[in-house]
C-alpha cells in the first residue's frame, strides 16, 4: 500500500523550481547578444594562475609595463557573488603616450589597455581585450598607433596559447 509522504510534495516542488530557475537561465544565456567584434576572446590552454604569469612575462617581454593589475573576483566577493579566478592587467609605456600625445592628445584617455583573465564555470580559462584599433578609433591620426598595438596585444595574448 502506498503511504503518502507529506514531504514529496515539497521536494517535487522544489525539483521543479530548480529545473525552472536553470532553463530560464540557461535560456537567457543563449539570447544574450553575441559579444562585439571588438572584444576578443582567447581560450588559454594553462590554469588561472599560469595564464596571469604569463600574460604579465609576455607584457615585460614587449617592454611594456605591468601599470596596475585588479582582482574582480575578491571586489564580487565583497558583494556576496562568488566566480571563479578574475584579473584585470593594466598596462602601457610612456613611448606609445608620447606618440599618442603628439599626435592628437584627445586620445591620450584610452591608456592603458587592459586584459582580462576568467576562469569559467568550467574550469577553462578565456582571456578578453578590447581591439586597439576599436579603442583609437574615434581618435584621428592616431591608425598607426593603434595598428602597432593590436600586434602588440596579439602576440601577448598568443602567449597563452602555447
Amino acid at each position: 500500500m502506498y503511504k503518502h509522504n507529506r514531504f514529496a510534495g515539497i521536494g517535487r516542488f522544489i525539483g521543479f523550481a530548480a529545473l525552472t530557475l536553470s532553463l530560464t537561465t540557461a535560456a537567457r544565456a543563449q539570447d544574450a547578444p553575441p559579444p562585439p567584434d571588438f572584444l576578443i576572446t582567447v581560450p588559454s590552454v594553462h590554469d588561472f594562475d599560469e595564464t596571469v604569469t604569463l600574460l604579465k612575462q609576455a607584457i615585460e617581454g614587449e617592454n611594456l609595463m605591468v601599470v596596475n593589475e585588479v582582482n574582480p573576483q575578491q571586489m564580487l566577493r565583497m558583494v556576496g557573488m562568488r566566480v571563479g579566478g578574475m584579473r584585470q592587467i593594466f598596462f602601457f609605456h610612456p613611448r606609445y603616450m608620447k606618440r599618442i600625445v603628439e599626435t592628437n592628445r584627445n586620445g591620450g584617455i584610452v591608456p592603458p589597455l587592459k586584459i582580462l583573465a576568467m576562469e569559467m564555470p568550467n574550469g577553462s580559462v578565456m582571456v578578453r581585450y578590447v581591439d586597439p584599433a576599436h579603442q583609437f578609433e574615434p581618435y584621428a591620426g592616431l591608425e598607426a598607433v593603434a595598428t602597432e598595438l593590436r600586434g602588440v596585444v596579439e602576440k601577448i595574448v598568443n602567449s597563452i596559447r602555447e
